[in-house]
Formats: structure tokens, sequence, C-alpha cells
């Protein structure tokens, strides 16, 4: 079912209720979880100061190319892993 179906679902369902607590209930609990969507995207909210001065550092040292690795080095690396 996509996106566009099930809205229209939800909007018939809804349309058809008409007690006021239940549709504030309703409201109340999909902000709620819209909310909860957008909160779990700011991870940079959710870090210390030094959480993310390490982050960012992490990010420079990542973007050197003396720090990065082939995917063949890995791959050997690993091999044993890569078998199981």
């Amino acid at each position: 079912m996509s996106a566009l179906e099930l809205k229209g679902r939800l909007i018939d369902l809804i349309s058809s209720i008409n007690d006021k607590d239940t549709l504030s209930r309703i409201q109340k609990l999909v902000a709620g979880v819209i909310n909860e969507s957008i909160d779990d995207q700011n991870l940079e909210d959710k870090l210390s100061e030094s959480q993310l001065k390490e982050l960012e550092l992490s990010i420079e040292e990542s973007e050197k190319n003396e720090n990065l690795v082939s995917h063949e080095v890995v791959s050997a690396k690993y091999a044993k892993w890569l078998k199981k």
C-alpha cells in the first residue's frame, strides 16, 4: 500500500470520528510520533560538546588520504570472518 493510500485511509477513519476527546487523543498521539521522528533525526542535539568535537575530529581525519584503508586491505584482514 502506498503512502498516499495510507493517508487516505487515515483521513477516512479520522473523519468518521465525532467524539472530541477521541480526536484530541489522536491528535496528541500523531503529534508525539511526528516529534519523535524529528527528534531522532537531530542526533547533534543529543551529543555533549566533547562528543561533538570528537565527531568533528573523526570526520576531518576520515577525509585525509593517509588515514584511509583500501577495500582490499580490509577484506584481506577480515577474510576469516567473511568466510563464515
